[in-house]
């Protein structure tokens, strides 16, 4: 399966430390590790099908780039101003899911 995501720990001069999520093709997005638990729990209910929602949105405090992510029949659809969007299958999705709740929860 190809990886569309990455995601990394990193030093934050205001916010100690945030969470990078880098989607291919798009800016790197920054979250607080509770930003990320939210967009973690968001994107897990979406895929296990406990969600109707449609679209998943956070403009994170330490960002300068908001993250949307769109559901679709076979997946999610990361968007960015100006950049293709990218879509996960609902097994990226799930496995982002759980990788941001670990490094959210400090167990990654």
């Amino acid at each position: 399966m190809t990886q569309f995501f990455s995601l990394a720990v990193a030093p934050h001069r205001a916010m100690g430390e945030v969470i990078l999520l880098a989607v291919s093709g798009q800016p790197e997005r920054r979250f607080t590790r509770q930003e990320a638990l939210t967009v973690s729990r968001a994107l897990k209910a979406v895929a296990e099908g406990q969600s109707s929602e449609r679209q998943i949105y956070m403009s994170p405090i330490a960002s300068d780039h908001d993250f949307e992510a769109l559901a679709e029949a076979g997946g999610v659809a990361v968007t960015s101003p100006g950049r293709d969007a990218v879509t996960l299958d609902w097994d990226q999705t799930r496995a982002l899911a759980r990788e941001l709740q670990a490094l959210a929860e400090g167990s990654a």
